[in-house]
C-alpha cells in the first residue's frame, strides 16, 4: 500500500508487541527475513510508519528493541488521532492503518 502512494500505519498491539522485543537473529545461510529487519529495511517509505501500543508493553514488562527506532510509542489517545486525523500537512485520498 505504501509503495503505491497510501498513507499506511501500522500499529503493534496487545501480544504482538512481543514481536518488537528481542533482537532476532537468522541463519547466514536463510533467505528468510524477520520482521524486524523488514520494518529496518522500508522504515524510509514517507508512506509507512510503525507505532508500538505503550500500554500493551507496559503490561508485559516489555521494551522495545532499541535498533528498531523506526517504530515509535503511542499512548492511550494515539490511536484514536492516527485512525482520525490525518497528519499535518498530509492530504490523501486513501489512508491504511493495520493493527498488528
Amino acid at each position: 500500500m505504501a509503495a503505491q502512494g497510501i498513507l499506511t500505519r501500522v500499529i503493534f498491539i496487545e501480544d504482538e508487541v512481543y514481536t518488537l522485543t528481542r533482537v532476532h537473529r537468522m541463519e547466514d545461510d536463510t533467505r528468510a527475513f524477520d520482521l524486524q529487519e523488514l520494518i529496518n529495511v522500508v522504515a524510509g517509505n514517507d508512506n509507512l510508519r510503525f507505532f508500538a501500543f505503550r500500554p500493551s508493553l507496559h503490561e508485559r514488562g516489555l521494551t522495545k528493541n532499541p535498533k528498531l527506532n523506526a517504530i515509535m510509542d503511542i499512548g492511550i489517545q494515539e490511536p484514536g488521532q492516527l485512525i482520525f486525523s490525518p497528519p499535518k500537512g498530509v492530504e490523501a485520498g486513501h489512508r491504511r492503518i493495520l493493527f498488528f
